[in-house]
């Protein structure tokens, strides 16, 4: 609606934009009739060639026609295909019949007859056909039966070379070389028709079968009554492997088809086992526990020498172990371990050598299960983590608990047998502790750790790592402080004379013996030392005790003797020489080096130079209150005490304790 003179004036301006938009959208419209036209088009246009596809590609010429017609449409591509697998399938079907018919001829002749040329045409021909049909037929199962007859012939021919040959014996003399061709010629033969076999399910070769037969036979004739231990049986086959394997390897080896020396190798040694696993197998199936357990050691130790000393890398006899009886072997080994664990430790005057022989205990368990750890079978894994744990770590932990328990004293109970007692216990911790550690960076510990951290999305450095933690534990906060404790009670026992001496100011000559107050201190502190240093205990940890000891002495003489006592020199040097040589009984290293013992050494400095009156100035009030000591520390070397003790001392010269 117009409302106003300005709406009036705008009106041809509005009539105009209103026909723009008009004809635009006409244009618009035009441009879509155009294109719905166009689509309909080609859809009249599929909807011929769909049609004529349908009626006219009705075999492959008809189809190439069609695509030179209308080009490469997707569906003529797939037709295309589609009739050439047709076609084909068809002649491979005609060709199948044909083979069939030859095969039917070949059945009528001797097996030996048929050469290894025409299997290996028929092999490569079915093999085709097999590939364009997708599938194997009775032509393929005629073509193995015919295979297999012919192989058998082989075989017995073979067999009885070989047994005639005596090749597996000391008696094995060959007349020429011609004799060891020919063996190996044969072998080579029976192994390329067995490579031509379309299934092959079992794991035998026909050529290694027949070399293995000598042993078959010979392990048949000794063992025949079953009536032998079940380790005659594996000493048999190692005493045959090591005659006979390299003698093998040497005549029946041949490159040019794939017959390695290493392929040779664990071939013979895996049919070798044959009769073997046969009677492994038998044994296992029996209702006697022991029969097992012996057997699996057996294997155990079998497979490992045939992996360390023949180099052998098949399955050998590991894998015929059921679950069922590994958790038998497993209860067992574990019943062993607690049983010999008890006899070491249900004694308590043996605790001295107990760690001596738990280590003992635990290096023999290692390797009487380092068989068992060198195979990496993924079934024997949880049986591996269930030995470090139900073992290792339960008697490590066992042992923690009963030597934490265990007093060996009786009537002899005094202070420092007490003290000796303790000595022992943190030397066993340590040696145990030492031993755990090197057991957990053992590479299959090691391997048991990731296999744990991968499972369980953990971080343990280590299987060991809670109970090294353990022992650590009670070695750093319960042992080693329990023995300075122990010490230290002692000591100031032995020394409560000398901490009552009161004649440091009226001595009247520097003396070059020890006070007499002192020498049952030295005595005991040396008695001590070298009863701890004849322990199996680790340097660090001696050192560390040493030097706590040093402490505990230094603080003896300053705040018992040095504060509580007025000196002259020849006071000072007494205590001097005393100290030194009680410090002495501690039997440290030349070299080290302890804060506490320089503090005294330093103490003393400036006591002495109370005789030295180029000093005397140091010892005046005014130089003591200005508590700035830079000149002191130069002219004496003063570098460990603090202010106010280097003030203190000055204080005790100033004040007369030094006369």
């Amino acid at each position: 609606m117009l409302t106003s003179v300005e709406d009036l004036l705008e009106i041809d301006d509005r009539i105009a934009s209103i026909e723009g938009e008009r004809s635009e959208l006409a244009a618009q419209l035009e441009l879509a009739r155009q294109a719905a036209e166009r689509n309909s088009s080609v859809e009249r246009k599929i909807g011929v060639i769909a049609s004529e596809i349908g009626q006219k590609a009705t075999g492959l010429d008809c189809v190439r026609q069609l695509k030179a017609q209308y080009g490469d449409l997707e569906v003529l591509c797939d037709l295309e295909k589609l009739y050439v697998r047709q076609e084909e399938q068809q002649v491979a079907q005609e060709r199948l019949r044909q083979l069939d018919d030859e095969m039917s001829e070949l059945e009528q002749a001797e097996p030996a007859e048929i050469s290894l040329e025409t299997f290996g045409g028929l092999h490569a021909e079915l093999s085709r056909i097999k590939r364009v049909l997708e599938t194997s037929s009775a032509v393929h199962d005629k073509f193995e039966s015919l295979l297999r007859s012919c192989a058998n012939e082989w075989s017995n021919r073979f067999n009885r070379q070989l047994l005639e040959s005596k090749w597996d014996t000391p008696a094995f003399v060959p007349i020429s070389t011609q004799t060891i061709e020919t063996l190996g010629g044969m072998s080579t033969m029976l192994y390329r028709l067995n490579e031509l076999r379309f299934t092959n399910e079992e794991k035998e070769l026909w050529n290694f079968k027949c070399i293995a037969n000598n042993f078959t036979v010979r392990f048949t004739y000794h063992f025949h009554d079953g009536n032998f231990k079940l380790e005659t049986y594996f000493k048999f086959l190692n005493d045959y492997l090591t005659e006979n394997l390299h003698k093998c390897i040497g005549i029946f080896h041949d490159e040019t088809v794939g017959l390695t020396k290493e392929y040779v190798l664990d071939q013979f040694i895996d049919h070798v086992l044959v009769p073997i696993r046969k009677e492994v197998r038998s044994n296992l199936i029996k209702n006697d526990r022991s029969i097992k357990l012996a057997l699996v050691s057996q294997i155990l130790m079998t497979d490992r020498n045939l992996k360390k000393n023949f180099h052998y890398h098949g399955d050998g006899l590991v894998s015929l172990i059921p679950a069922e009886v590994w958790d038998i072997w497993l209860s067992h080994e574990v019943n062993a371990a607690n049983r010999q664990f008890q006899q070491i430790t249900k004694d308590p005057k043996d605790m001295e050598k107990s760690a001596t022989d738990f280590v003992r205990l635990l290096n023999k368990i290692y390797d009487s299960l380092a068989s068992f750890y060198s195979f990496d079978a993924e079934s024997l894994k949880r049986y591996k983590l269930l030995t470090c744990s139900q073992i290792f770590i339960s008697l490590s932990s066992a042992y923690m608990d009963y030597f934490l328990a265990v007093d060996a004293l009786d009537e002899h109970r005094t202070a420092e047998n007490e003290l000796y007692q303790t000595l022992i216990k943190l030397q066993n911790f340590n040696v145990v502790y030492r031993r755990i550690f090197e057991l957990s960076q053992e590479f299959v510990m090691i391997q048991l750790t990731e296999i744990v951290n991968l499972k369980e999305g953990t971080k343990y450095q280590s299987l060991f790592q809670n109970i090294l933690e353990e022992y650590k534990k009670v070695i750093d906060a319960e042992i080693q402080p329990s023995v300075v404790r122990r010490i230290k009670k002692l000591l100031k026992e032995s020394l409560r004379n000398y901490f009552k001496v009161g004649t440091w100011s009226t001595l009247t000559r520097d003396s070059s013996m020890m006070s007499a107050e002192i020498v049952n201190a030295i005595k005991l502190m040396s008695r001590i030392i070298r009863r701890m240093d004849a322990l199996d205990i680790p340097l660090e940890v001696s050192l560390g005790i040493k030097n706590e000891l040093l402490n505990i002495i230094v603080n003896y003489f300053i705040e018992s003797i040095l504060k509580l006592n007025h000196f002259n020199h020849a006071g000072l040097k007494q205590l001097e020489f005393d100290f030194q040589a009680l410090k002495e009984s501690l039997n440290l290293p030349e070299n080290i080096s302890n804060y506490q013992d320089r503090m005294l050494a330093e103490l003393l400095k400036i006591l002495f130079a109370k005789y030295d009156d180029s000093c005397g100035d140091f010892f005046k009030s005014s130089y003591i209150k200005t508590s700035e000591f830079s000149d002191l520390r130069n002219r004496l070397s003063i570098s460990v005490l603090k202010d106010s003790e280097i003030q203190d001392a000055l204080y005790r010269v100033a004040y007369g304790s030094i006369v």
